[in-house]
């Protein structure tokens, strides 16, 4: 067997990833054999016991197409409304390539808010998983009609990395509007390789590409290597592959479609794979040498005495970055202490600690338990 299929072997909860650009192109073509076969192939394997969330763009794009704009606005106002008309077409194609088979669909639309807040967060999750268990298939997009700049994603490709997290996803499949990633730009080489399997991804990996300006979507290759790479990094395997013409069940059997990245080891504190998303950090704790090390090579929780600088105000519970005298993120977590409890803190022993109040309340600033090292 290879190496891609026993990564597939096991494979059973999986995230597809559909963009503006491939969906309007099944929808405005006449011939819709190909869109028909993935949802045909997505029935045949969810009769299997496999379940799928797919994160769907194109509210945009459908209210664009509806109202008969060509290129997308950059004003807000306008983006969500177009999105607000565009939703419900959305939401209305889907259903209609479901109903043939019987399986419902459900809505869910996200903002980046949600993972910020541990509630919120454990709520949408319990909502994919609830619409899971009515052997539903959930229909996710980001809330363009309210979403502002520091609310969204960014890309459905970053949203479509955050629902493997919250499925808990073996597998992340992005349909793109090319097969998968080459060596050289195939657009403009025709001598380009596809790559076939990676085992990880890295700088140069970022190097094969080159985007195309788009006048429909936001997200591209570099979109979707990043997606691949976090995924990648929280045990989820991906596959980037053609969205155009997709062969679900070749790719579920191994067949050497499109490019598979291979996962690591999945954190198994579902925690730890929150904190490692959430990117927006509110604060940094720069560290000296001596906790670094205990910290990267020992397996060890953060003191106080090994802070040396605090950058940033923030409360008790907000996720924090760690960083090194070099200025290098070395690892992140939630700390246990406001800003300005750890200014006054900072560089003592624990069992000397006494804040204002009389109380020490923790030996740790970041416990072990809620930090990763990156």
């Amino acid at each position: 067997m290879s190496s891609r299929q026993i990564q597939l072997q096991n494979v059973r909860k999986i995230v597809l990833k559909l963009g503006t650009r491939v969906l309007l192109s099944h929808y405005k073509n006449p011939d819709q054999s190909h869109i028909e076969k993935l949802v045909e192939d997505i029935a045949f394997f969810h009769e299997k016991g496999y379940e799928f969330s797919i994160v769907s763009s194109g509210a945009v794009g459908f209210g664009m197409d509806m109202v008969g704009l060509t290129s997308r606005p950059t004003n807000l106002k306008n983006i969500q409304a177009l999105a607000s008309i565009g939703q419900n077409m959305l939401m209305q194609q889907w259903n209609q390539w479901f109903q043939k088979y019987n399986l419902p669909v459900g809505q869910i639309l996200l903002t980046y808010d949600i993972i910020e807040n541990r509630q919120r967060y454990l709520h949408a999750r319990d909502c994919l998983q609830s619409v899971l268990h009515y052997k539903a298939v959930p229909i996710i997009n980001e809330n363009d009609s309210v979403a502002v700049d520091e609310l969204k994603f960014g890309d459905n490709d970053t949203l479509s990395a955050l629902t493997s997290i919250l499925m808990d996803a073996d597998l992340l499949i992005l349909f793109s509007d090319i097969g998968g990633l080459y060596d050289h730009n195939p657009h403009e080489n025709p001598q380009a390789k596809r790559i076939s399997y990676m085992e990880k991804i890295n700088d140069e990996t970022y190097r094969l590409i080159e985007d195309r300006p788009n006048e429909l979507s936001l997200g591209g290759m570099a979109s979707k290597l990043k997606a691949a790479e976090k995924s990648a990094q929280m045990g989820t395997a991906v596959i980037i592959t053609d969205g155009l013409k997709p062969d679900l069940r070749s790719l579920l059997n191994g067949k050497d479609v499109g490019t598979f990245f291979q996962p690591e080891k999945k954190y198994e504190k579902k925690r730890k794979r929150w904190i490692f998303f959430n990117h927006k950090i509110k604060g940094k704790l720069v560290v000296d040498e001596g906790a670094e090390n205990a910290l990267i090579h020992h397996s060890k929780s953060l003191l106080p005495g090994g802070i040396i600088q605090i950058e940033g105000q923030f409360t008790e519970g907000s996720i924090v970055g760690i960083f090194n005298t070099e200025n290098e993120m070395i690892g992140k977590g939630i700390s246990q202490y406001s800003s300005d409890d750890i200014q006054k803190i900072k560089g003592q022993r624990t069992d000397h600690i006494v804040l204002e109040n009389g109380k020490r309340f923790y030996d740790e600033v970041i416990h072990r338990d809620n930090m990763i090292i990156l």
